[in-house]
């Protein structure tokens, strides 16, 4: 019982770092300039600040997206790829 788990477990981590390999290599390279979160700021105001004109909703997902952030909680220091 204890060698299939761990034969089981082995293929799962395998197969994940198999994938996740794979996403590195299709991924679409994007042109960024690094931006470092500075205390008190939103991801609503940076997002403002790369485009004024735009639809601030869209700018915020393109910017979670980007980042691979999980909400628009943002921590002073933390590095950004903006667009």
């Amino acid at each position: 019982m204890f060698a299939a788990l761990a034969c089981l477990s082995g293929a799962l981590v395998l197969s994940l770092a198999l994938v996740t390999a794979s996403q590195a290599f299709t991924a679409t390279p994007v042109d960024c300039q690094a931006h470092v979160v500075r205390p008190g700021e939103t991801l609503w105001e940076v997002a403002r600040g790369i485009d004024p004109e735009a639809d601030t909703r869209a700018v915020v997902r393109r910017l979670m997206s980007l980042n691979d952030l999980p909400t628009v909680d943002l921590v002073p220091g933390q590095p950004l790829c903006l667009p």
